[in-house]
């Protein structure tokens, strides 16, 4: 993988994706719980202590965090982006939530995309089934097939 990837959020999802992926230094992640940063250093990942260090060279973010976290982390975390950064968010959220990341990301310069996760993470890991939607679907498919997803499919036509 050439882009450098980063993890908002490193539960199940998170480090199973980094595990079956093998980025290692090319990806880096960020959860609020410090714990998490053991799970991340034996995925091999950097395991970084802040957003901002895992986001500011990121051409692509995972936003893998809890659906009560969805928001807050867009709008905690939209500024700390560099311009053109694709947010992929893949929280399973109501409609109006994820119009709001949208607005939050696209105001700071990202790009946001809906990234729907249609069957359990386990055992399929990266050949999970992704449903990416939004004005930057085709942008974000094919970035994230670069990373090693096996089954992603966009809808371009589903923007805000």
């Amino acid at each position: 993988m050439e882009r450098t990837i980063a993890l908002i959020g490193f539960g199940e999802a998170g480090s199973t994706f980094a595990k079956a992926a093998g980025w290692e230094a090319a990806a880096l992640a960020f959860d609020i719980n410090p714990a998490r940063r053991a799970a991340m250093e034996e995925a091999g990942v950097v395991a970084c202590a802040t957003a901002e260090c895992a986001l500011s060279d990121a051409d692509i973010v995972l936003c893998l965090v809890t659906a009560d976290a969805a928001l807050p982390a867009a709008q905690d975390y939209a500024e700390l982006l560099k311009p053109g950064a694709v947010w992929c968010d893949m929280n399973s959220v109501a409609p109006d939530t994820k119009r709001a990341a949208a607005l939050v990301i696209a105001a700071a310069g990202g790009r946001y995309v809906d990234v729907a996760v249609l069957a359990p993470v386990n055992p399929a890991r990266m050949n999970v089934p992704l449903l990416v939607s939004g004005e930057h679907a085709a942008v974000a498919e094919a970035m994230l097939r670069a990373a090693g997803f096996g089954q992603v499919h966009s809808r371009h036509d589903l923007a805000g």
